[in-house]
């Protein structure tokens, strides 16, 4: 066989096996499970480095966490690990973003409430949990009237800038239905969030963020090889 097409097969034959890693989530080492705080992190997860890439260290595709001080995150640090679920395929965790710099009066761009869905940052092969219910952010460009605050059982946000939130229904419910939280004049965004029972407080919309929301992910396949220890 000549040089170039041997070249080339070998290439294409790499690409291949680094493609099909990806698709069925593998691609990572089966590592020794470690401590990070207060959370034992485990397989499919694994702790990287800050200068590691998501094929060099260990944990599945798409698992990998970082540990910076004692505290987990997923992924570059948008989601707090708060608790990791591995019987059911399940953790908590909490949106850093909303954490730290919305509802911050003493923030560069002033106090606000959150900008995006957070749903626009999960992606595969997590999924946000049905059980969540829905926080429902409103940034107005004038103030709503006192009736209408009244009828959508909303709250005015600690940012007090037309600001305000209320309750929707179980994230489960909120496909096809954003047109019930329109409101002339505001742009609404959903945040979803882990009520522990009951229906959610709008007033303790705070609590309810910091408390985290529920992802769940499907179980890769074991990597091929042996633990890493």
């Amino acid at each position: 066989m000549a040089l170039l097409p041997l070249l080339v097969f070998l290439v294409s034959s790499v690409l291949v096996v680094m493609l099909a890693a990806a698709a069925d989530g593998q691609g990572g080492k089966r590592c020794a499970p470690v401590v990070c705080g207060n959370l034992t992190i485990s397989y499919p997860f694994g702790l990287v480095s800050e200068e590691a890439t998501e094929t060099n260290d260990c944990g599945s595709l798409g698992f990998q966490v970082l540990c910076d001080r004692g505290t987990p995150y997923l992924g570059q640090y948008s989601f707090q690990i708060l608790d990791i679920f591995y019987d059911n395929g399940s953790l908590l965790v909490a949106d850093v973003h909303k954490l730290h710099d919305d509802f911050n009066r003493s923030a560069i761009n002033g106090c606000q409430t959150p900008s995006l869905n957070s749903s626009t940052k999960i992606s595969n092969p997590f999924s946000i949990s049905p059980v969540n219910q829905n926080l429902i952010f409103y940034n107005c460009i004038k103030p709503l009237a006192e009736e209408v605050r009244k009828n959508r059982g909303l709250v005015e946000t600690i940012c007090r800038n037309n600001t305000y939130v209320g309750v929707g229904g179980r994230y489960d419910d909120v496909s096809g239905r954003y047109g019930d939280y329109f409101l002339e004049g505001c742009k609404a965004i959903v945040a979803p969030a882990l009520v522990r029972s009951g229906k959610a407080n709008a007033n303790s919309y705070k609590e309810l963020i910091s408390d985290g929301l529920l992802l769940t992910w499907q179980q890769p396949p074991p990597p091929p090889g042996k633990l890493t220890l």
